[in-house]
């Protein structure tokens, strides 16, 4: 599973755009996110690095959650 920290997503919609990016690399791709906490989980088998691209190309600032804790 991987959890990322995702600034700037104010609606539903932002995580409706995120999942479908996402399910587009990879179709058995289970997108979830957290409104509140800024957060996007996410089980695929795609590379956390491609997530986290995936989801900037959208406009949406993104930090895998672990490298967000400590400031990374």
């Amino acid at each position: 599973m991987i959890t990322l920290n995702v600034q700037e997503m104010a609606c539903g919609g932002c995580v409706k755009s995120i999942r479908e990016a996402i399910e587009s690399k990879d179709c058995s791709a289970t997108v979830e996110g957290d409104l509140e906490a800024g957060k996007i989980t996410v089980e695929t088998v795609l590379n956390p690095e491609i997530v986290r691209q995936t989801i900037e190309e959208l406009g949406f600032p993104a930090k895998l959650w672990e490298l967000a804790e400590y400031g990374r």
